[in-house]
């Protein structure tokens, strides 16, 4: 899923606790703070227990202390740690004394390499830059609604029926899932955004962007990257110069609306192509990092449910399927959308239950959450998206508990209480601008698979595998080991020719959003 301000902060968190180390000083606490919780190991517990456990440290820490804020001294600044749907509701109020910016800045310097004017020109105004980075962010929401929305759905559609004619042209075939739904869904995400020459199109490039993502800490450190980060960083570079062939190859104006602003944004504000090409290189991180891992437990929790899995087969085939005279059976995905409630709910309760996403903001000036905590200029917020996303206060004594129909009771006048537990597409001011792409995407996915396929694991049973909470970059923990399954077409329809559909005006979601 899309979850930038998630990603980059989380990435950043990584970085700077790591390179600081040496140069810091502990803090007094005004009484005033969210109360202090220690380490196991004085001085550094908390920052090796960061660096070994990744994310997850702040939500185990938050289930142990049972506080609804607290301090956590990271050596070179105070971490807050949010873990109240209430505060949650206070950081959006204060906006005004919370950014974004300093951490967009970091990562495109120290992640996509970018320096000197290039740098001067991405920063924020404030920060005595000329604001190009927080342009282009604008620039991708019109982008990302209606007609551009509809021109990125299409084109994924039609690249989805390919992926999904191919696997029926192997009978019985046996695929590790985790890394079928990552081909599957970087291919069609970034046909979708890039065009006909889209450089993830090269088998190479999809490589060079997976050892980027899964080696980012070292590469934030910016210490001699070709030799402490030298896969991530071979990567980067290899990517950087994929996408300055693209624009010179002028494959953004035969591209989405969202590829295309970025790029116009950039090059009248008098940005370097190489630069803008380090950029992009990033945003790989906003369409695939957590869209793929969100498609493949949503096929998990789905498939290793009978019931559940019976129940959304045959809620598509009565409301999204038709067949015409001539035998093609066509799936309608605004209808899945719109008309299949479990399949929607269940796609939002994986979400839920599975994000380990932490919410990131710098304190720019003092600032005191709901009349009663002060955060202080210079540190960080971080609000852990696996304790709000199961607050019991917002949804109830259950909350622990995998209902796939929760979302599909929530009714229309509790949906803004509700929002205020529910963090995995972000919180107000930076919601992710891609969820409705994203979300179509994997929805799309997951119903033609269902529908066509049945799978059933090697092994003989669903066992859940672990997850990769060291992986700073994605709100869904990517899966750490194989899970081999077989694919073969559900004999109702083996043979049948399909054809997919998606009305335009119809991409949006109602989903709950932060």
């Amino acid at each position: 899923m899309s979850d930038i301000p998630s990603i980059i902060g989380s990435i950043l968190l990584v970085a700077s606790l790591a390179s600081m180390l040496f140069f810091a000083q502990r803090r007094k606490l005004d009484p005033r703070e969210p109360p202090a919780v220690a380490s196991a190991v004085p001085l550094v517990g908390h920052l090796v227990s960061f660096l070994y456990y990744g994310l997850e440290y702040f939500a185990t820490t938050s289930r142990k202390n049972r506080l609804p804020a607290f301090t956590m001294d990271m050596l070179y600044a105070k971490v807050y740690i949010i873990a109240s749907p209430e505060l949650v509701s206070a950081v959006r109020r204060s906006r005004n004394t919370m950014s974004f910016g300093p951490l967009f800045s970091n990562v495109a310097e120290n992640g996509g390499g970018i320096n000197g004017r290039g740098m001067q020109l991405l920063r924020d105004k404030e920060s005595g830059g000329q604001g190009v980075g927080q342009q282009t962010a604008d620039s991708m929401h019109p982008a990302l609604l209606g007609s551009g929305l509809d021109q990125m759905n299409g084109k994924m559609i039609v690249t989805l029926k390919t992926v999904m004619d191919e696997l029926a042209s192997e009978p019985d075939t046996v695929v590790d899932l985790y890394q079928w739904c990552c081909h599957a869904v970087t291919v069609a995400s970034t046909d979708a955004v890039y065009g006909p020459l889209n450089p993830y199109r090269s088998e190479s490039n999809r490589r060079a962007f997976w050892d980027v993502e899964s080696n980012l800490s070292l590469l934030m450190m910016n210490t001699l990257p070709w030799l402490t980060a030298r896969k991530a960083w071979k990567g980067r570079e290899q990517l950087t110069q994929a996408f300055i062939q693209y624009y010179q190859a002028d494959g953004h104006l035969d591209s989405s609306q969202l590829a295309y602003s970025r790029w116009k944004v950039q090059h009248e504000a008098g940005a370097a192509l190489e630069n803008i090409a380090r950029l992009e290189a990033l945003t790989g991180l906003g369409i695939l990092s957590n869209t793929v891992p969100t498609c493949f437990w949503l096929l998990f929790d789905i498939f290793s449910r009978p019931d559940l899995l019976h129940k959304i087969r045959d809620e598509i085939l009565a409301s999204a399927l038709s067949v015409d005279s001539a035998g093609i059976h066509t799936l309608d995905l605004a209808d899945i959308r719109d008309k299949c409630p479990t399949l929607v709910s269940t796609f939002q309760e994986t979400l839920r239950t599975r994000s380990n996403s932490g919410q990131l903001r710098v304190v720019q000036k003092d600032t005191m959450l709901d009349d009663r905590l002060l955060v202080k200029a210079g540190s960080i917020v971080l609000i852990p998206a696996a304790i709000i996303n199961k607050h019991h206060s917002v949804w109830g004594s259950d909350a622990e508990t995998y209902d796939p129909q929760r979302f599909s009771k929530v009714d229309p006048l509790e949906r803004r209480s509700k929002a205020s537990g529910f963090l995995s597409f972000g919180t107000s001011p930076h919601i992710c601008p891609g969820r409705h792409f994203a979300s179509g995407e994997i929805l799309a996915l997951v119903a033609m698979l269902l529908v066509r396929f049945d799978i059933h694991p090697v092994r003989g049973t669903w066992v859940e595998p672990k997850g990769n909470t060291k992986a700073v970059s994605a709100s869904l923990p990517p899966a750490a080991e194989k899970i081999e399954v077989r694919l073969s077409e559900t004999p109702k329809f083996a043979g049948v020719q399909w054809g997919y559909r998606l009305t335009p005006g119809k991409g949006t979601l109602g989903l709950i959003t932060g």
